[in-house]
């Protein structure tokens, strides 16, 4: 009896053991047959049973029964079940479909198919931004989104970049997108208080590792926008972050290092040194001449001028026929060194090659019930400046758990450190490194004492200062920890009623360090300075939504959204300072003899209703509409709160019985969208009267009124409509969007002048109108495709203006771009004109035969000369400012193309401008007509400028008589902004599988990325990308990684 009931378990047991085997196969699609990668493949009815193809579609399904059903899902094929029925190898063909094939795209408050979706809105994929070298995600967007301009203040390593998503709508509010993670508004922009002491930025943007995106919507029009109401009349971008794949855990490692030795472009490279002794003999011996002197006194005199100024260094000049012809540069006997012959070369104390090197690890991987995505990444760049470097810990858990068959959890937790090391790349003849090695250090100053061998600590003629020396005397930090933290609760109450509850918590905390030694010039007179300062940045988000979706007799579909939304923000700031240290070796405050501190905070708080309906018949129309009601605390209680509300809707004509038979039309839709939404106030407290307690007597506080306020200060309101074509051909091989837009911001703040009777120059008032409107083009599609070989190309194009159409007072409002503080170019708000109208005196260029400026006069005085039949003038002060050009260009955007064959690939990015003109503010230093004495010139201004030998140079005679011309905010500084560069190119390998799989890598790829490697531009003098006003100062310019990179992935 125990035998036969052993038998018949081991018959059982081998029963069981045949019934499950090793499955294994590969997916391919059925258009090309080309293999496709991570498709999820379950087992029907079996929990947590399942697995992903590989990158080259094959998979492995281990203990497969063998009557089980597999069932095959990926996006853009049908969902498709294949039996096994005793197989061991099945191979599965996936076919395309149509709708799967429209990209599920996140969107405000909840996701939707770009098929179906009213609004405006792109979409960047993670793919194609993986690759780009770059510390925060913002500046991988360029040219990829049509209507969307990203520019960089400054090239140092972690600066904010400054994004306009289809013009410029406010005058004195801001003009920056509103930034969403994981479905939550976050803070954006700069932290901490450096900007202050020496002008360097931060991007809080920077602590979110761009390998940790899956994907960006950029949300342009009232429809896509409207549902967040008074923060997004700009745009609001999204980021979604990554989750993980049904299937085996998955660890993915990357790692890439890079180097740059130069800049990006010719950035006002300078002279020879011969050729600087060279200007500078000139320009005094123009001098003696202009005083009628003769050729003799007048080289005596230059003479004389170099001499004075540089016999100190170790140099001494001659020219023995009282001409340039003749100009020597001779060296010191008196002291340890003679410098004949020899120039410093102060670009290797000031600069370095760049190095640019990240490491990122990931761990992923789901179930039917979690799923979950880590990752912790170290990123670091050394900037091309020897005091510029940014370094990155960051580290993020997503994981999602259902509990229950109704309810599920979201946590999202993002932690990183930057540490930030910068300097000041304003117009400072002191702190910028930049301006130094391009208008102050000649190459005949030298970091040591000709005589002695000593350090040369005193100022040099130029106002340079000995960086050699002064670079260990000084240091500042910028330490940025920033943590956030989601919580959503979902709950499924019925497939179509979901309630999603959202509350975050988003904390960054900025400790700013400087400190300047009792050696260094800006501490010399307090005997050494330190400032720590502590600026605590918080917002807190709660947000409750409840939405209905439900399909009726399979052609309408409903789905309505109601929610609420609380957000406060607050910052914190401390601020201790110390001087008369004691010593070099304690760089703290509290060792300091005199101490002096300061505290305070500001905020606002935000409370919002917000809903939308969404209505879908036969997959044909689509109507939609949204309302949100937000009041502010920055507005006073008569305007507190605003409504901001959109209407949209759709027609999808390839859906049409008319337009079966016209096979070539994969999709064609029209849409059409209007809406409101605003803009707040910059200012948290402009509607109400303040007392500042900062008027001190003795040691008693004293108080005085802070500010004129206005009860009435309202929001900035956008009016915008919006029409689109979108289209695709060939089974959607090419794919395309034409979308024209208008948008009308009314009650724009600026502050305006009053009467100093106040005790104030300004107040903040609503002014004006701007109107922006515009036309964008997005295309896609596959060249070729083939299971080996794919060729795919994309461009994007966009002709916005941007206009002033009305202020409130009828006149004409002048301003400055605000970028360092040095009022680098000169702009005008009047009524018809752009928003970037740059604005000054209309240089007519030079006289042949003297060569001197020419202004045109645009008034009535009397002219000196006519230029081209128009009156004009030698005095640059007889002369009228009028509108000069825009700084806005005619047309931009970028283009892409794609080549893979096998498992090699390139792929190139090129952004391009077309129209407009930058602003040369740096022009008047570099190019000057003889005004500053003892700078260095660029090699522009040696080769443009007039003499006798060069009678129609472009630029004046120079002339060390004090002319002010250079220094006027004129057409003169002003050059065509055209350009088109090769942003990105990345080369890489995809090793063959056959390779990796037996070290258990199931992908491996080696890449080579190069940034800005190539620009063609209309002016060659400086690099062509500049700041959001079109200008270009002293800030450091762009520099071009070129990483080397591998990356691993892994599989369990």
């Amino acid at each position: 009896m125990k035998k036969s009931l052993f038998f018949a378990l081991a018959v059982l047991i081998t029963t069981a053991a045949f019934a499950q085997s090793r499955v294994t196969g590969k997916v391919t699609s059925s258009e090309d047959g080309s293999p496709l990668p991570f498709v999820t493949i379950l087992i029907q009815g079996e929990r947590g049973l399942g697995t992903n193809t590989d990158i080259d579609g094959n998979f492995i399904l281990e203990r497969c029964p063998s009557d089980a059903i597999l069932v095959l899902s990926y996006v853009g094929f049908t969902t498709i079940q294949v039996p096994v029925e005793g197989r061991n190898v099945i191979n599965v063909t996936m076919n395309p479909d149509a709708l799967a094939l429209e990209e599920v795209m996140v969107v405000a408050y909840g996701t939707a198919r770009k098929g179906t979706y009213t609004g405006a809105a792109s979409v960047v994929k993670s793919e194609a931004i993986k690759d780009v070298p770059t510390l925060s995600f913002e500046n991988a967007l360029n040219g990829k989104v049509a209507g969307m301009q990203i520019t960089t203040n400054s090239g140092q390593a972690g600066s904010v970049s400054s994004i306009r998503v289809r013009g410029i709508g406010s005058m004195n509010a801001s003009n920056e997108p509103l930034y969403v993670v994981d479905g939550v508004p976050v803070s954006s922009g700069s932290t901490g208080q450096m900007s202050g002491y020496i002008y360097s930025t931060n991007n809080v943007m920077s602590t979110l590792n761009p390998q940790d995106i899956e994907s960006i919507t950029v949300l342009k029009d009232a429809a896509a926008s409207a549902l967040y109401g008074s923060r997004a009349a700009n745009g609001v971008i999204l980021v979604t972050t990554k989750t993980g794949r049904l299937g085996r855990p998955v660890v993915n490692f990357k790692a890439s290092v890079g180097i740059t030795p130069s800049f990006a472009t010719v950035n006002f490279d300078i002279a020879s040194p011969e050729q600087q002794v060279e200007l500078y003999y000139e320009n005094f011996w123009n001098a003696g001449k202009y005083d009628g002197k003769t050729d003799e006194a007048s080289s005596k005199s230059a003479l004389s001028q170099l001499n004075k100024r540089f016999n100190k260094h170790g140099y001494y000049f001659t020219a023995d026929d009282n001409t340039v012809n003749s100009l020597k540069i001779l060296g010191m006997t008196d002291g340890k060194e003679n410098r004949e012959g020899k120039y410093y070369n102060w670009d290797d104390v000031l600069f370095r090659t760049a190095i640019y090197q990240t490491y990122d690890l990931s761990v992923s991987g789901a179930s039917d019930r979690t799923s979950y995505y880590s990752s912790l990444s170290y990123t670091k760049e050394q900037g091309r400046s020897t005091v510029n470097d940014f370094s990155r810990i960051a580290g993020r858990v997503n994981v999602n758990q259902k509990v229950g068959k109704i309810i599920e959890f979201s946590t999202n937790v993002n932690i990183s450190k930057n540490v930030q090391h910068g300097f000041n790349d304003t117009r400072s003849t002191g702190g910028n490194y930049f301006m130094q090695s391009r208008n102050l250090l000649w190459p005949l100053y030298w970091p040591t004492d000709y005589k002695t061998g000593d350090p040369w600590t005193a100022r040099y003629g130029s106002y340079a200062y000995n960086q050699v020396y002064y670079n260990n005397e000084w240091e500042n930090e910028s330490n940025v920890l920033r943590l956030s933290a989601n919580e959503t609760l979902t709950v499924k109450f019925m497939p179509e009623l979901v309630l999603k509850s959202v509350l975050s918590f988003d904390n960054t905390e900025t400790k700013d360090h400087i400190y300047y030694s009792a050696n260094h010039f800006n501490a010399s007179s307090v005997k050494g300075q330190v400032h720590e300062m502590s600026t605590n940045v918080q917002k807190i988000v709660s947000s409750t939504t409840l939405n209905y979706d439900k399909e009726f007799a399979d052609k309408h579909i409903v789905n309505v959204l109601v929610g609420w939304e609380a957000e406060d923000n607050q910052t914190n700031y401390q601020r201790s300072s110390g001087t008369n240290l004691p010593t070099s070796a304690l760089h703290t405050v509290a060792t300091a003899g005199v101490l002096d501190a300061s505290a305070y905070y500001w905020g606002s708080t935000m409370l919002s209703f917000l809903s939308r309906a969404e209505y879908s018949y036969d997959g044909r129309y689509y109507l939609s509409g949204s309302f949100r009601r937000d009041g502010s605390s920055r507005l006073g209680s008569n305007t507190r709160w605003g409504n901001f509300w959109s209407v949209a809707g759709s027609w999808r004509i390839n859906n049409e019985a008319f337009m079966k038979d016209i096979t070539m039309i994969s999709n064609l839709r029209l849409r059409g969208s209007y809406g409101v939404n605003g803009t707040l106030p910059s200012s948290n407290y402009g509607w109400r009267a303040l007392t500042s307690y900062g008027n001190k007597y003795m040691e008693d506080p004293g108080g005085g009124v802070a500010n004129i306020a206005d009860a009435n200060l309202s929001w900035e309101t956008s009016y915008t409509w919006n029409a689109a074509l979108e289209f695709g051909l060939f089974n959607n091989r090419l794919n395309g969007t034409i979308e024209y837009f208008n948008r009308d911001s009314k009650d724009l703040l600026q502050s305006v002048p009053i009467s100093t009777v106040t005790g104030f120059g300004s107040t903040l008032k609503n002014i004006g109108e701007i109107n922006n409107h515009g036309l964008e083009i997005e295309l896609s599609g596959d060249i070729i495709r083939t299971s080996d070989l794919r060729w795919s190309a994309g461009l994007t194009g966009s002709w916005i203006r941007s206009t002033v159409t009305k202020l409130y007072g009828g006149k004409d409002i002048y301003w400055y771009d605000p970028t360092g503080d040095d009022a680098r170019a000169k702009f005008v708000y009047r009524e018809g004109e752009s928003t970037l109208a740059l604005y000054g005196l209309e240089w007519a260029g030079v006289e042949d035969e003297t060569g001197k400026n020419v202004w045109f006069l645009n008034n009535d005085s009397e002219a000196d000369l006519t230029v081209d039949g128009r009156p004009a003038t030698y005095n640059y002060s007889n002369a009228s400012e009028v509108i000069l050009g825009d700084a806005h260009p005619d047309f931009f955007g970028g283009f892409a193309t794609d080549l893979s064959w096998k498992g090699l690939s390139i792929a190139l990015n090129f952004v391009y401008k077309i129209g407009g003109y930058t602003y040369n503010a740096v022009g008047r230093d570099v190019n000057d007509d003889g005004y500053y004495w003892e700078r260095i010139m660029s090699q522009y201004c040696y080769d443009n400028r007039w003499t006798p030998e060069n009678k129609t140079a472009k630029y004046p005679q120079r002339v060390a008589i004090d002319m002010e011309d250079v220094n006027q905010k004129s057409s003169r500084h002003m050059n065509p902004a055209d350009y088109l560069r090769l942003k990105n190119v990345t080369v890489s390998y995809t090793l063959p599988r056959t390779w990796t799989s037996k070290i258990s890598i199931q992908n491996a790829r080696i890449y080579f990325n190069g940034s800005n490697l190539w620009t063609l531009a209309a002016h060659k003098e400086y690099d062509p990308e500049v700041n959001e006003y079109g200008s270009r100062g002293w800030e450091i310019p762009l520099e071009g990684p070129s990483p080397s990179a591998l990356n691993l992935v892994f599989n369990d």
